[in-house]
């Protein structure tokens, strides 16, 4: 599966480099804008605004992108349910997990589901908007 991701992109900043890669091996823990500005030694408002000016987005919208990325694979390879996906991938819970995989993807998670596994040609170049 191929997906075009925000971590893929050339970032020069040390610390949100290691942000990014932090949010993706512990995207499924809760992953706080103050415990990542702790974590990397920072103060949050610099943090925030540094992460904004590197990756164009703000940091909740990159780690809803990773864990919605995370969550494909779950959604077209296991028979887990929507619920355990968002739980899994760090969603608090469901309607949250749905709304933030529709604004990225343009499509609820179910409805991903079932057209890429009733279009098998599709599935292999599934890519993030």
């Amino acid at each position: 599966m191929k997906v075009n991701s925000i971590y893929q992109r050339k970032i020069c900043n040390y610390h949100i480099n290691k942000a990014i890669k932090e949010m993706n091996i512990n995207y499924y823990d809760s992953l706080t804008l103050k415990s990542m500005a702790n974590y990397l030694g920072l103060n949050k408002c610099y943090f925030c605004d540094l992460f904004r000016k590197e990756t164009g987005k703000t940091y909740s919208q990159v780690l809803n992108e990773i864990r919605v990325e995370k969550s494909l694979e779950l959604l077209l390879d296991t028979n887990m349910t929507i619920l355990e996906i968002a739980l899994s991938v760090g969603y608090n819970n469901q309607n949250y997990y749905n709304m933030a995989f529709k604004r990225i993807m343009g499509i609820t998670p179910f409805k991903y589901r079932n057209r890429i596994l009733n279009n098998k040609d599709i599935k292999e170049s599934v890519v993030l908007p």
